[in-house]
This record gives structure tokens, sequence and C-alpha cells, in this order.
């Protein structure tokens, strides 16, 4: 039976995003299935799952931006920038709450970032985590990002542990945000825990845990799949006539007065699926059965 919209799920620790994917296929079976902002397997937290015509909408929703929650060790890196990887780097702390704290919101801001090595960026049709496996040396190009905001910082000082929220735009890695706060500091950092509590509009007070997600029954399971339309209800609608409909079906190109922007399609007051606007030329994107 196919299947199309989103789910808000949350994944557990210990598994990765395409695991996640290759279960809810599973469940689906026949529909499309995608996700929107890989999480390493030590992650938790919010990850959107695209089902059917909703894998159109990947590249969209990638584009959200993003809020973790992050606790980090002080006096320690590793090669990962987390807690899964090879100690390279320990050191005594020595600072203390106040100057911790002064040089975490030093990184609020646009700024470069380099990724970790062990990430599944590709660098001349390879992962760069390949490279770093075989023990090679590869260059990683920085990034621009920008962190809009870090907040709740709390400084346990006999743990070396800090946990903080960040606010960030897509394709920050907190992995490597975390190893610069470390250099900063001083003393070295690794991430030991992280959990996305946003992307774009899905949080994960409204999310399901996966595997509370595995025991619904089928029909319950269906409940939790997000329409495109229910998700997109803020989008302006563009309400066609019949024979208006058709020709958008059909790929015709439709002048409209309006901004670029993605729209909801109606056809005689039924919701049809979702339009594109470009130069002021409405063009189909999704059009749901």
């Amino acid at each position: 039976m196919k299947v199309t919209g989103i789910l808000n799920i949350d994944k557990p620790a210990g598994i990765t995003s395409y695991d996640v994917v290759d279960v809810i296929k599973k469940v689906f079976a026949g529909s499309k299935v995608g996700h929107t902002g890989t999480l390493d397997p030590v992650a938790t937290g919010v990850l959107p799952i695209l089902l059917g015509d909703a894998t159109k909408l990947s590249d969209e929703l990638t584009a959200e931006n993003k809020t973790y929650r992050v606790k980090m060790l002080l006096g320690v890196e590793t090669d990962t920038y987390d807690i899964t990887g090879r100690i390279v780097y320990a050191s005594v702390v020595n600072k203390d709450d106040i100057y911790i704290r002064e040089r975490i919101k030093r990184f609020i801001g646009k700024q470069e970032q380099i990724p970790p090595i062990y990430s599944a960026i590709k660098v001349d049709g390879k992962r760069a985590y390949e490279y770093a496996r075989s023990g090679k040396e590869v260059e990683l190009k920085p990034r621009q990002i920008e962190i809009y905001d870090i907040n709740n910082i709390a400084v346990d000082l006999r743990r070396h542990e800090v946990s903080f929220d960040v606010y960030c735009t897509k394709g920050t890695y907190v992995r490597s945000l975390v190893n610069d706060i470390g250099k900063k500091i001083g003393c070295g950092a690794t991430m030991i825990e992280l959990t996305r509590l946003k992307n774009g509009n899905f949080a994960i007070e409204n999310s399901i845990k996966l595997y509370d997600f595995l025991k619904l029954d089928f029909e319950a399971m269906k409940k939790k799949v997000i329409p495109i339309e229910e998700y997109y209800f803020d989008l302006k609608k563009i309400m066609l006539n019949k024979e208006e409909f058709t020709k958008f079906q059909n790929g015709v190109k439709t002048e409209v007065d309006d901004q670029d922007k993605l729209v909801r399609v109606y056809c005689n007051g039924k919701y049809k699926g979702l339009g594109q606007i470009k130069d002021k030329i409405l063009k189909r994107f999704i059009i749901e059965e």
C-alpha cells in the first residue's frame, strides 16, 4: 500500500539513520522512503522520515535550521570528535565555570567549520570516513555555517562535563563545534551525547520513539503519518478550476502574480498537491493521487 506523508521519528542511539529508513520500508512496503538530515549512530532525536511523494521534499526539509542538545567531556579529544573514537589528546581541566561559558558563547555567529574526517562527505568519489579508516590523510574544505544561538549552558566541573543547546544552520557538525570549543577553552573536548530537538518545524515533543512506533498496529502507524497538506498548512493556496488544473498537471506553465515559493494547489476546492512558483511561473512539484 502506497503511503505519502512525513513521520516525525525520535531516533534511538546505536543505529544509523539509514537503519531507520530500512525499518520503515518494511512497515510501508511499496512506498518510497527517505529521511532529512543524517544523525550519527551515537545521536538521538528528531529524524523526519519521508514517505511516497513526500520524498521529493528532501532538499526542502534538509535545508531547514536545526536545534541540538549536546553534552561534551572536557580534557579529552578523539579522532572521531565523539566518545566512540580513539583518544588522541588528554589534558588537565583547570578553567572555571565563567571562563568556559564565555568561550562557548564566542561561537555564536557566522563562521567557517571543517567537517570531521569521520563523516560521510565525499572527496573524489569516496566518503571521508573511508580515507580515515584506511589511515589516509585527506583535506576537507571548510564550510560556511552560522550558529544562531547557544543557551541552557550547564557546567559540571567535578565530572568535567558541559551541556548546552545550539540553534544552527544546516550542514553544521556539532562534533566539530565541540572539538573547536575544546581547543578554544584550551583543554580539548569530545562529544558524549547528542539529541536533535528540532528540524525545521519538527520538534522532539511531537515525535514518536522508533520502538514505540513499531509497537503500534498498522492502522495506528498510518495515523502517525503527517499529510503534506497538513505540514504545509501555512502555505498560500492557489485555486484552479478543472481546465486550469489539467494544464498544471500536464506540466503547462501558469503565470501568477507572486514571488518564488512553494504553494498548495487546489482544484474545485479539493487539495491536489504542491506547486512551485519561480519567476512568476507556477510549475507542478508534487501531485498527490
